[in-house]
């Protein structure tokens, strides 16, 4: 590396918009060995994760929601979301009614809130594409295992793509995990429903606490395996409070209701540990001048 520049900051220049303007100075830490076979390799990666087009997602996606209408059932969510979760960039392209972003991280594990206000802890080396259309919302996942907290749109259909599985949920709490040897999803709460992505209409629904495969046989359920440590530090950017509790009472054993059902709706920004309910609590409460009352059952933030 020469200059101070990374691999990862000129891949996220040269597939931005304006990648022309700086193609001259690429060219120069490009000639640099050392440079040009970190760019080859993140070039690679980058790559691979482009091999589902939205266009594929969208078609499984028809034929899936097709399938459900046949049989007389109804998805539990209308959303899609495409995860590929890479190493480590964020680029966003904003069209007519569309928004494309590319996320990957210079640490991969952590929490990020994407446009639509859904959470996604990120952790060993995954990488996330998101597609956000008016109608629909896709994200791809490539590696890795992310744990999502879906933001409630019953307008725009989520759906996950991770290797050969889609998996459909609304107002849920989900993980994905593509460490084995097939696209496993463990359910937390609320409702998925998980598919081949290969075209097969049938569909396998969730209830809380059950888990998923997807082998080229189909979905399968298994049993549920502990999950892999996940990302406990969350980025929140104008995030509903309601959206980082589900978060954070999904993987913490001290749970933090609010006093006031509106109070979900106050928008937050900043970093957040979410693995300690008291530390957390506190923090929301300085941020947005509410106070921590302790219950033996857990802790309420309230207005003073």
């Amino acid at each position: 590396m020469i200059g101070g520049e990374r691999a990862e900051d000129w891949l996220a220049r040269m597939e931005g918009p304006g990648a022309e303007q700086h193609r001259e100075a690429f060219e120069v830490w490009h000639r640099d060995p050392a440079n040009a076979a970190a760019y080859a390799v993140l070039r690679r990666d980058f790559d691979r994760v482009r091999q589902v087009s939205v266009d594929q997602v969208a078609v499984l996606a028809r034929t899936h929601d097709a399938a459900r209408l046949r049989q007389r059932r109804r998805w539990a969510l209308a959303a899609t979301v495409l995860l590929s979760l890479s190493a480590g960039f964020a680029w966003v392209t904003m069209g007519t009614g569309r928004s494309d972003t590319r996320i990957a991280g210079e640490a991969t594990t952590g929490g990020r809130s994407l446009d639509d206000g859904t959470l996604v802890a990120l952790s060993d080396g995954s990488r996330i594409e998101t597609h956000f259309t008016s109608d629909e919302r896709i994200v791809t996942l490539s590696g890795g295992h992310a744990l999502f907290t879906v933001a409630h749109d019953a307008s725009r259909p989520f759906r996950v793509v991770a290797g050969r599985s889609v998996t459909t949920a609304l107002g849920t709490i989900f993980e994905v995990d593509l460490l084995g040897t097939a696209p496993r999803i463990h359910l937390i709460t609320g409702s998925v429903e998980v598919a081949a992505k290969a075209g097969d209409a049938r569909a396998l629904r969730l209830a809380p606490g059950e888990s998923a495969e997807v082998s080229r046989e189909g979905p399968k359920r298994v049993a549920t395996a502990p999950s892999p440590v996940v990302a406990r530090k969350i980025a929140a950017d104008r995030t509903r409070l309601g959206t980082i509790l589900t978060s954070a009472n999904a993987v913490n054993s001290q749970k933090i209701a609010l006093a006031d059902p509106a109070l979900a709706d106050l928008l937050v920004t900043g970093r957040f540990e979410i693995d300690g309910g008291q530390a957390l609590a506190r923090k929301l409460a300085a941020a947005l001048g509410l106070v921590v009352i302790s219950r033996p059952d857990g802790l309420v933030l309230a207005r003073p």
